[in-house]
Formats: structure tokens, C-alpha cells, sequence
């Protein structure tokens, strides 16, 4: 990935990147973040978190939330980062979440009662399919929605009803699975047809073309079998905490091609915080650092710029 790269607007809210680097790329130094350190980090960058965004870091880096709603900590990655901002999203999803319990009965069979949870949020909320990143936010004002803030809202929903489900993020997509046997996909991107959802190898192979994951080259060098257990290899399950670096990471690149250098990287630093041990958001830190320590340089702060190249000479070694 270099820092000018086109960003795909086709893929699912995520960077259109090789479906191969995923598999072969090395990441760069690995360290978990203990909380105590998040703060020395952030005081040593000219970075610009409110409040409520630093708390959150700090509680998210160990991997866990403990002071903070799965709600609160989505509405503050989504943006919400003042009091006021953060009560009006919550207000409007706990009549959402009242709402649900009226409407869908709880002792119901899991199954049926994961088709009512997706009907519900359909018919009330998920309007309008964005390919674009989206955040949280963007569900109370216009129903626009991707396929990450989608899951994350259904995740929220399902565990008010106990139900095992969990995210799973694909090289360019991530749906809900419910824990059944077998596992049950659960397509938010489709409102018609999209539980128990399945699509062929040809159909998987179109999109990743589509997304730019792959390339016709690819097609030609490798055989169908092959793009297609890539693809199966880099799926994996998202605890509710690396979905929050995710809309941190969806964030960056809206700033990115929005030409703000600093927020860009702000919003990149906190995914990485979030969850250092993922490639992406290393190398995308690294890239919107190069960007921000440029604009720094233009603008003749120098002492920022040095912290800057310095974080990133930090993040090689």
C-alpha cells in the first residue's frame, strides 16, 4: 500500500488491497499496548483526541471494553466525541433497541428469532447501502449504512436477545454468523435474501475482482480453486473491540480522501492502538504519517514533523 494509492470505492468500506498481500505481506513490530501507555503516546504526537476518544483507547487497549456500552464505544469510534453528541446518538438507539424488545417476541427459537432482528432493522433502519465508508452515525440521520456499521448494530440487537453471533471480516466484507450447526451467514448487505446467504466460487471471484482484490493477471496465473481458498483463509472472526479499529481505519481513509492529512492519521493511530497486532493498520499509519509529516513540513512546524518521523521510524524497528 502506498500513500498514493487510488482508494477503491467498490470495496465494502476497507482499502482495496491484494487479496495475495494479505496472505504474504510481513507486518511490521508487534507490541500489545498495556493502557498505561496511551497516553505517553498520544502527549508525544501532535495529535488531537477529545476526551472521551482518549478514554476510549485506553480502555479498548487491552483488548477489552470495561468502562465502556458496546454502544457508547461505537458511538465515540463513529465520531460522537462530546457529551452532548454522544447522549443524542445513545437516546436514539435505545428507542431503537425499546422499540425491537416490543416487536420481536424473545422466547422464540434462535433461528427464527436472528430473521426477525434482520427483517426489523430493514424495515426501520438500513435504508441505504453505502460502498463507501460510513459510520454509526449515519444510520439515525439518512439510514445509510455499510456492511460493518450494519453487523455492529445487529451484534448489538442479537445480544439483547442472547444470541450467539458473532462478525466475521472477509478480505473485502464482513457479515454477521450465527453460531448454529452448522454456522449460519447472515448477508446485511442484501435485505432480500440475505440470511443463511451463500454465493458460488464464480460469484466470490467476480467481486474480488470487482474490489480490485485480485487482478485479471491473477485470474490468468492462478487457478479458481486457488483465489478461492485465499479468500476462505483470510476470514476471520472480529471481537467487538477490533470492530471499533475498523471504523477507525474507514475514518482515516474518508479523511484521507478528504485531504486531511492530520485526521487521517489521528484516526489511523487509534486503530493501530486499538489493534496493533493487524498489518493494515500499521502500514496505513505508517503511509498517512509520510502524508502528515509533509503537510507539517509545508506549514514549517518542524518539531511536529520530527515526532512524527520519529513515531514511524519506532513503528520499523
Amino acid at each position: 500500500m502506498t500513500i498514493n494509492r487510488p482508494i477503491n470505492k467498490k470495496c465494502f468500506g476497507f482499502i482495496a488491497i491484494s487479496l495475495f498481500f494479505f496472505l504474504n505481506a510481513h507486518s511490521f513490530a508487534q507490541s500489545i499496548h498495556i493502557p498505561e501507555r496511551i497516553p505517553k503516546i498520544l502527549n508525544t504526537l501532535p495529535v488531537y483526541f477529545k476526551p472521551l476518544e482518549q478514554a476510549l483507547l485506553i480502555d479498548a487497549a487491552d483488548g477489552l471494553l470495561n468502562s465502556f456500552s458496546l454502544i457508547d464505544a461505537g458511538l465515540i469510534a463513529s465520531g460522537a466525541t462530546t457529551s452532548h453528541t454522544l447522549s443524542k446518538n445513545k437516546r436514539q438507539f435505545k428507542t431503537l433497541q425499546q422499540h425491537a424488545l416490543l416487536s420481536i417476541p424473545y422466547l422464540m427459537q434462535s433461528e427464527r428469532m436472528a430473521v426477525e432482528i434482520f427483517n426489523y432493522l430493514h424495515r426501520h433502519v438500513l435504508r441505504h447501502f453505502e460502498t463507501r465508508p460510513v459510520t454509526l452515525l449515519d444510520l439515525w440521520s439518512k439510514g445509510r449504512y455499510n456492511c460493518v456499521t450494519a453487523s455492529y448494530l445487529y451484534l448489538i440487537i442479537a445480544r439483547t436477545y442472547d444470541l450467539p453471533v458473532i462478525i466475521i471480516e472477509t478480505p473485502m466484507h464482513a457479515y454477521i454468523q450465527l453460531q448454529t450447526s452448522p454456522p449460519l451467514p447472515i448477508e446485511l448487505t442484501v435485505p432480500h435474501g440475505g440470511f443463511n446467504f451463500s454465493q458460488t466460487q464464480k460469484q466470490v471471484i467476480q467481486n474480488l475482482l470487482l474490489a480490485g482484490l485480485i487482478t485479471p493477471k491473477d485470474i490468468t496465473k492462478h487457478t479458481p480453486e486457488t483465489l478461492f481458498g485465499a479468500y476462505l483463509k483470510r476470514q476471520r472472526a472480529l471481537t467487538p473491540v477490533q470492530v471499533l479499529a475498523v471504523f477507525f481505519y474507514n475514518r482515516a481513509l474518508a479523511a484521507f480522501e478528504h485531504y486531511n492529512p492530520a485526521e487521517a492519521f489521528q484516526h489511523a493511530l487509534a486503530a493501530y492502538l486499538i489493534h496493533p497486532e493487524d498489518h493494515r493498520y500499521q502500514r496505513l499509519l505508517y503511509d498517512f504519517g509520510l502524508a502528515y509529516a509533509t503537510a507539517l513540513h509545508r506549514e514549517n512546524q518542524q518539531d511536529a514533523r520530527k515526532a512524527i518521523l520519529a513515531y514511524l521510524q519506532m513503528l520499523k524497528e
